[in-house]
């Protein structure tokens, strides 16, 4: 009991310290249950907010949640479906410092919403709007007209849908003028460069009417831009990159796919390409040209320009060699960073020749190389001291032995999905030799059953996140002891049934993200197991689980409190009256 008070009469810096080494802002939940006091310092400590329908709802507004969480320095309304430019205005009036503001995935762009934020709010440096429904060059307007000191942008992918470019006349026709009419264009990013003075980083990704001139209205006008990412994007060709280059030599990363030569750029003199620009870049730490065609010579300028490389990428790029690549890589052997996913010509005998230059690396991408083996995977665990995460998905991972007497600590992430050689027994040997696993993804290894997910859970304690979608073979995560610290499970399309859930319920009390669509095997018994052990339990995706009745889905949103998100089976949330009903209990429970 005097222990018991001592801690009591603990300073409250003091608990902000021991709050502050939690980390993420989930573990602030537990500690923030215990007490009055623990829950206003928890408050105090929050830096980010994700903003749904259900939290604004459950606390009376978002004015609630801000006057809670005043030293918040980042909202993400990605799940948000309400009015938000409403939501906003009431950010822009909350005296909040802001720097990050997520909009992804809004139906529209929240215009007026933006004019307000910009007004009050002088702080905000970064800016995504990824995979709006709809955006056009009066959105950038805007942008541009409400936060100047943005330093980080992002507006890649919208939504728009106008076919495939590449055999619109229209497309071209547009280019020369600069304008397209309800899109992004030339001419938008055109005024957003003029108007962005300090920008460092932009994502124009997915915008298949910008062209060249994009990028050479960025890299001419944004003096401090340091980073352009431009994938998908139709009209930009070798010339843009080139152009991008030499105007602005003190970029440091560029990750772009310009795969053809639009007419406008054509009448661009033909020296513009980029083996002659590259000798002009003197800080360029990340190259991605990926889905290019890249040739020998290209890799030789970039050996050439002795550039202060870490990061290449040249995912599912043709053209260049395994003499080229072999020169490269040996020129550059302090990368960390190496994706050459989809290279045909990789084998296992290939691999161990390079494997001399990869001391470095962190992140390694061999996705779609159909010739590598379990030789592959053994060798870069025993030759890669600081390897991190391996991608060797689609391979012939599976094949050949499993080495005994090897260890990897550092691997924490492993993705090797559509591996259909995959079994048992490569599993074990790859439980064995990374024992400090945290994210593991096999979906679609039919060959892979719940032996060998329970080798997994064993001998890697530490596993978080588990993907088994497609995997037909398996229907339990083994036994009862292992995934004790798993937190999110995606299961779509598996075996697994009630017994499965059972085990899981047992072993994996600290799960909070439970995705089970198309499992057959899953009735009301099994999901009762889980809402009762999970206590953390937040989002279950029940879609296509034909055998779960409609009079489960209450019970779990009035037994488990801390479910925030539920897709049912069917539609069986009909009625908005329903809907609000589970809302008030602070769960949004998905129409379908």
């Amino acid at each position: 009991m005097e222990m018991a008070g001592q801690w009591e009469n603990l300073p409250e810096e003091c608990w902000e310290l021991v709050f502050d080494r939690l980390g993420h802002n989930r573990h602030l939940e537990a500690p923030s249950l215990v007490c009055k006091r623990f829950l206003s310092i928890s408050n105090r400590l929050r830096s980010s907010l994700t903003v749904s329908d259900p939290t604004v709802l459950l606390h009376g507004g978002i004015s609630g949640l801000l006057r809670r969480f005043h030293k918040l320095k980042r909202i993400d309304l990605v799940e948000f479906h309400g009015d938000s430019d409403r939501l906003l205005r009431e950010v822009a009036f909350s005296g909040l410092n802001l720097e990050v503001l997520n909009l992804s995935k809004q139906r529209r762009f929240p215009v007026e919403g933006v004019k307000e934020l910009g007004a009050k709010v002088k702080t905000l440096r970064i800016l995504i709007c990824s995979g709006l429904c709809f955006l056009q060059d009066g959105d950038l307007v805007a942008i541009a007209d409400s936060f100047s000191s943005l330093e980080e942008l992002d507006i890649s992918h919208p939504q728009q849908d106008f076919g495939s470019l590449a055999e619109l006349d229209y497309a071209d026709d547009c280019a020369v003028s600069g304008s397209f009419p309800g899109t992004v264009s030339d001419a938008g990013i055109a005024l957003l460069s003029s108007k962005l003075q300090r920008l460092r980083k932009i994502n124009i990704s997915g915008n298949h009417f910008v062209s060249d001139r994009s990028l050479l209205s960025l890299s001419s006008k944004c003096v401090f831009l340091r980073e352009i990412v431009a994938r998908d994007c139709s009209l930009i060709s070798e010339i843009g990159i080139a152009l991008a280059i030499r105007h602005n030599p003190h970029l440091i990363s560029l990750a772009v796919h310009g795969s053809k030569i639009s007419s406008a750029a054509a009448a661009v003199s033909s020296s513009f390409t980029i083996e002659s620009s590259l000798i002009c870049a003197r800080a360029l730490c990340t190259l991605d040209f990926s889905q290019m065609i890249i040739s020998d010579d290209l890799l030789s300028s970039i050996i050439q320009a002795d550039l202060p490389l870490h990061r290449l990428g040249l995912s599912r790029c043709r053209g260049f060699t395994f003499a080229g690549i072999s020169s490269l890589l040996c020129k550059y052997s302090s990368l960390n960073y190496l994706d050459i996913e989809g290279t045909a010509f990789l084998t296992d005998q290939s691999m161990l020749e390079l494997s001399h230059y990869l001391h470095d690396v962190n992140f390694i991408n061999l996705n779609s190389s159909s010739n590598l083996t379990n030789s592959t995977f053994f060798l870069l665990v025993q030759t890669c001291p600081h390897l991190e995460e391996i991608r060797m998905e689609r391979t012939s991972l599976g094949k050949e032995g499993s080495p005994a007497d090897l260890k990897n600590s550092k691997i924490h992430t492993l993705k090797l999905s559509w591996n259909k050689c995959l079994t048992n027994e490569t599993l074990k040997g790859i439980a064995m030799v990374c024992p400090n696993l945290r994210s593991l993804d096999i979906s679609h290894c039919w060959s892979i059953t719940g032996e060998g997910i329970g080798y997994i859970g064993m001998n890697c304690c530490n596993i978080k996140m588990l993907e088994v979608n497609g995997c037909s073979g398996t229907s339990n995560l083994g036994t009862c002891f292992g995934f004790s610290k798993l937190e999110v499970l995606h299961a779509a399309g598996s075996r697994i049934d009630d017994e499965g859930l059972r085990i899981m319920g047992q072993s994996s009390r600290w799960l909070q993200h439970l995705v089970l669509e198309g499992c057959l095997g899953v009735t009301a018994k099994g999901l009762k197991e889980v809402v009762t052990n999970c206590k953390g339990l937040k989002e279950v995706r029940l879609k296509k689980c034909c055998n779960v009745g409609s009079d489960v889905i209450a019970w779990m949103v009035f037994s488990r409190p801390s479910l925030r998100k539920l897709i049912p089976p069917g539609d069986i949330v009909s009625t908005e009256r329903q809907r609000e009903f589970f809302l008030r209990h602070g769960c949004w429970v998905q129409d379908h």
